[in-house]
């Protein structure tokens, strides 16, 4: 049983993944949007999707998916990492309060945190704040997905790196990406445009 997961849901039988989509680029000091869309997978079919906007470079992606996870409980979470539309972080650990299941940040390739550090600096007046946060995510961790291509990389909240790792293994379809991620992926680039500036 996973940590966190109710007795009436087997482990790892439906899952969210969440992701953004493309966004406009930065052209003057007018406010841009990302869309940030969640999908619940059962097994290979899609039940539910969701979708919302987040400020690029901004810092509402935490509140946002809250909104898109209201009700949601119990659920494993995947999150394509933990920066959205630019540099938007969520926080998973607060995501994994409200919802009580195990949520997992996965990305491709390991992350050069002295890069992130130094670009935070560098463009944000609230970097502080912002790298607070990266350092509080804990250790990251790899697991190959799927025979013959490369691991992916997560870090995990509200269960075991062995619970972790089982989760994206055992979502892992059709590519070492988790389905619950390639859908959401899929989705967020293909039914959204970056937004028009008025």
């Amino acid at each position: 049983m996973l940590h966190g997961a109710s007795s009436n849901i087997k482990p790892a039988s439906r899952c969210v993944g969440i992701d953004d989509g493309p966004f406009p680029p930065k052209t003057d000091d007018k406010v841009r949007y990302a869309p940030f869309i969640a999908v619940w997978l059962k097994g290979a079919h899609l039940q539910q999707l969701r979708t919302h906007w987040i400020t690029v470079d901004g810092l509402d992606a935490t509140r946002k998916a809250q909104l898109l996870l209201k009700d949601s409980r119990d659920i494993p979470i995947l999150l394509s990492g933990v920066t959205f539309g630019g540099f938007n972080l969520i926080d998973p650990w607060k995501i994994q309060k409200m919802t009580k299941a195990p949520v997992i940040a996965v990305i491709g390739s390991r992350p050069d945190n002295r890069a992130v550090k130094r670009a935070l600096s560098r463009h944000f007046p609230d970097w502080k704040q912002r790298w607070d946060l990266v350092k509080s995510l804990g250790s990251l961790h790899r697991v190959r997905t799927m025979a013959g291509e490369g691991p992916v990389f997560f870090e995990r909240f509200g269960c075991s790196t062995h619970e972790a790792g089982l989760i994206l293994k055992s979502w892992a379809f059709v590519s070492r990406v988790p389905e619950p991620l390639r859908v959401a992926g899929i989705l967020a680039r293909g039914l959204f445009s970056p937004k028009p500036s008025v």
